[in-house]
């Protein structure tokens, strides 16, 4: 029989090929008219089904309430199987086919396939990194070249030169190696050289570079594999090779740079940031991170390991630019701040700029404003799109002293106006980059006063977390328009403001949402299965943003929040489902604690 639905995804992907074959060759298709009960209450279930056409109903015979929806590829009732007994009843909307595979047969899949039975017996966080294991790729690792990327200038003695100066050139330009000139010949010295030739040997400051140098270099062409120099370097047990191009040698190749290209990447376009001397370098450096990042989604890096590297290296991008902006002595005067998502650490691809400035002196504004308007247009270059609703330091409303946002945040906080929350909720994500931070302490503080933490302003500034829907039908099912949904205003929105909410009513200081999540838990605010539900919700919505708008073409592809549902598997689907229940349930909770429904 030919299978007409599509196996080559979890949870099948976990099981061998003969295992998969073997499963195949098991199912049996099966119809139910519209209206025909598939599984009831109490009764054991025959097998697990997939849908191949129709639309299933899971209801709780006892109110009628439906539980969920299951359409083409779900699957339907592993619990019933693993716990011999069904909980609700299963009923065909429609006419509908499903493949059964028969209960005997899905019990042996699993006692023979660890990842089988553990994605099938655990949590949707589990779930997610399973997934995520499996829709990884190596492909870069193995393509990989030797290039002007990962290769660095040497530095050059003469084979006269002392072993002091050596170690003084390898100090100064920051490398650990440096080639020496002996005539017509090319050797090589390393601080373990230098340290065995000096302290474990008979070698003094004095002695020459010529009496350490190894001639006996390993070589390696550039654009050759860098999968190639690696083995190179095992086989000869050395850590840095020559590059050479043409005959000329153009560089070394050095283990720990590879190996950083090998996983990341990061490690070269960090080096980048930090040797750039101008704001052109640092537009080039820029333009690396889309590249990065598509290859470490395509690796199967965790999602809370990308937004870390990324929040990492846009800092230094924009401190570096800020450096060669500002002058020294103004930058003490200033703090730049990040806003939103940025300043929480949860920016993955590139948003709309979100910014601020404090300034120390007011009389520093004239002075300040040029510069400010230089490093906007710098972020615009990196690829900072220009915020829609004017949250820049560019901007005169973001510009302000210590004094000034103590004010406008006492302001925000005891108006109770929608925008005026919403300004405050920006603003509460702040976190310092560039400038002196200690300007920032003194206005962080300033929003923790018990005086502005009353029930009062905290359920107004709560109650902008219900200003969205949850896109889900009454039936429980992903609700859409035209097969998309937004996944910020439906989603994360709701659960990021929700838990700042909740942070601030509790004075937390963290800025980042699960850092929050994990200081509500250890304060007994919420359960330990509730922060782990919303966690999960949270990284699932930002892994399964990712994944669409890396596959949409265009500058713009950090702006789009639209979640194309038709596009998603039925495991994402599933997940989906689930990560906008726990949703739902949150602000519920948020609905109770803070008692919006008198606002």
């Amino acid at each position: 029989m030919t299978i007409q639905i599509n196996l080559n995804q979890p949870p099948f992907t976990f099981l061998s090929n003969e295992q998969l074959e073997w499963l195949t060759r098991r199912l049996d298709l099966v119809f139910f008219a519209a209206g025909a009960t598939i599984l009831d209450v109490g009764a054991a279930a025959p097998g697990v089904y997939i849908v191949y056409k129709g639309v299933v109903e899971e209801i709780d015979p006892a109110d009628n309430r439906v539980f969920s929806q299951y359409g083409k590829e779900d699957l339907f009732d592993v619990r019933a199987v693993l716990e011999s007994g069904c909980k609700h009843r299963y009923v065909a909307v429609e006419e509908t086919l499903c493949y059964l595979l028969r209960a005997d047969d899905f019990i042996q899949l699993v006692e023979q396939s660890d990842d089988f039975s553990v994605y099938f017996n655990t949590d949707l966080g589990t779930q997610q990194s399973m997934v995520e294991r499996q829709d990884s790729s190596v492909s870069e690792f193995i393509l990989s070249r030797v290039d002007g990327d990962v290769i660095r200038t040497p530095a050059y003695v003469s084979a006269q030169t002392q072993l002091s100066r050596v170690a003084e050139m390898m100090f100064e330009k920051k490398q650990d190696a440096v080639l020496v000139r002996n005539g017509q010949e090319i050797g090589i010295i390393t601080g373990t050289d230098l340290l065995k030739a000096t302290l474990l040997g008979d070698k003094t400051k004095q002695s020459k570079a010529v009496d350490v140098a190894q001639f006996n270099l390993i070589e390696v062409e550039y654009g050759e594999f860098l999968f190639s120099a690696l083995l190179k370097m095992t086989q000869h047990q050395i850590e840095r090779v020559i590059v050479r191009r043409e005959g000329q040698i153009v560089g070394l190749l050095e283990l720990m740079d590879m190996l950083s290209t090998f996983s990341t990447h990061s490690h070269i376009i960090a080096m980048r940031i930090d040797q750039s001397r101008s704001l052109k370098e640092l537009v080039v450096a820029a333009g690396r991170l889309e590249t990065l990042i598509e290859t470490l989604n395509g690796q199967g890096v965790k999602i809370t390991a990308l937004t870390e590297l990324i929040t990492t290296l846009n800092r230094r991008l924009i401190n570096k630019a800020f450096e060669l902006i500002f002058p020294e002595r103004l930058r003490k005067s200033v703090c730049i701040l990040v806003l939103g998502s940025e300043g929480r650490g949860e920016q993955i691809l590139k948003t709309d700029q979100d910014n601020a400035i404090i300034l120390e002196d007011e009389h520093d504004k004239e002075a300040v404003l040029p510069l400010l308007q230089q490093l906007h247009q710098a972020l615009l270059d990196f690829g900072y799109p220009p915020c829609p609703g004017g949250v820049m330091f560019v901007n005169d409303m973001w510009i302000n002293t210590v004094e000034g946002w103590q004010g406008k945040v006492k302001r925000w906080l005891e108006s109770g106006k929608p925008e005026n929350m919403m300004n405050m909720a920006i603003f509460m994500d702040a976190e310092p980059v560039c400038g002196n931070p200690e300007l920032f302490k003194p206005v962080k503080q300033s929003w923790q006063l018990e005086s502005l933490r009353n029930s009062i302003a905290s359920a107004r500034f709560a109650k902008q977390a219900l200003n969205f829907e949850t896109p889900l039908t009454f039936l429980g099912n992903i609700r859409e328009d035209d097969g998309k949904i937004d996944i910020k205003k439906g989603g994360i929105f709701p659960l990021v403001h929700g838990i700042r909410s909740l942070a601030f009513e509790h004075a937390i200081d963290e800025c980042g949402t699960l850092e929050r999540l994990e200081l509500l838990k250890q304060r007994e605010v919420l359960d330990a299965d509730t922060v782990q539900g919303l966690r999960d919700a949270l990284i699932f919505f930002l892994r399964i943003r990712l994944r669409q708008q890396l596959e949409r073409d265009g500058g713009e592809r950090g702006l789009s929040q639209q979640l194309d549902v038709n596009q998603l598997r039925s495991v994402d689907r599933n997940m989906l489902r689930h990560a906008l229940h726990r949703v739902k349930k949150f602000k519920q909770l948020l609905t109770q604690h803070f008692h919006l429904d008198s606002f």
